[in-house]
């Protein structure tokens, strides 16, 4: 499902101008610059349109992705052919001046689109792009992520996500901490909190099963197996346990009594705020984590 179907409820394609209430302000000159990493990674692939013969015919990752986008949608809102009449800067007009969601679309088709080799070089290079103009985006494996305006909470979960992407490929069994704290930032920003604290504690809780060598276990025996297995470095002046009480348990608490995790609270009475301490809450936790477990290893 593309960016723009999981988001259609914030998306409103009228007869008039399309508005959307989920990617922010973009202006052209930003978009000419998120076309610009597209189009430096229109990877050439080759393919048969007949199968019963060996003529081969070569397209790139960027024309598939626009081809897929335009197929999905109905009707043509990616038109990589004017290309050839150059913007100032190289860019294609058409894709410049696209809807945002559907260059979010774009993105994520085009990501799909490359051979492993060149997603990572290309999930960089966008992000370098949203990161160096402040808009609160990432992709991250192939899905655009909203991360908050605020730049601090933005590179917060910013580099928890992208130190979890990193353990995946030599550590696999990070997979599911890095899911579930995609989930959460994806939840917090479609107004769904209990949903958004929930992924959060389910991340943080994932995180220290592996560093544990746990399979079970809720917060409260998984924070005191860190500390007694010696799993993380305190200062020698710091006590143990109150580092736990105080700051291991303070996600597991807002979880343990929000009505994320059935405490019958109204989920009604949860608000943004919380939700989104939560979740950064759950990026700090497993970023300190983390680099306490590459510490250890």
């Amino acid at each position: 499902m593309i960016f723009s179907q999981r988001y259609k409820e914030l998306i409103s394609f009228g007869d008039g101008e399309s508005k959307d209430e989920i990617c922010g302000d973009i202006d052209f000159t930003v978009k000419q610059k998120i076309v610009g990493a597209l189009e430096n990674f229109r990877e050439p692939v080759k393919y048969h349109p007949n199968r019963y013969d060996d003529y081969e015919e070569t397209t790139d990752a960027l024309e598939i992705a626009a081809n897929k986008l335009n197929s999905i949608v109905g009707y043509p809102v990616a038109n990589t052919a004017a290309a050839d009449f150059m913007s100032y800067g190289g860019e294609s007009v058409a894709l410049d001046s696209m809807f945002t969601p559907f260059l979010f679309d774009l993105i994520e088709l085009q990501y799909e689109a490359l051979s492993e080799s060149e997603k990572e070089p290309f999930r960089v290079a966008v992000n370098v792009v949203f990161r160096d103009n402040d808009i609160p985006w990432i992709i991250a494996d192939g899905v655009m992520v909203k991360i908050d305006a605020k730049q601090f909470e933005q590179d917060l979960k910013r580099k928890a996500l992208d130190l979890l992407h990193e353990l995946t490929d030599s550590a696999p069994v990070f997979q599911s901490a890095y899911d579930e704290l995609i989930k959460a930032v994806e939840f917090l920003e479609k107004d769904n909190y209990a949903e958004a604290i929930t992924n959060a504690g389910k991340s943080y809780e994932s995180v220290m099963k592996i560093i544990c060598g746990a399979d079970r276990g809720n917060a409260d025996a998984l924070t005191q197996k860190l500390i007694s297995d010696n799993h993380i470095s305190l200062p020698a002046a710091m006590n143990a346990n109150g580092f736990r009480e105080k700051v291991l348990m303070s996600l597991p608490f807002i979880r343990n009594n929000s009505a994320a995790h059935g405490a019958g609270m109204n989920s009604e009475d949860l608000t943004s705020p919380l939700a989104n301490l939560a979740v950064n809450f759950a990026a700090a936790l497993d970023t300190y984590l983390i680099e306490e477990y590459g510490e250890e290893n």
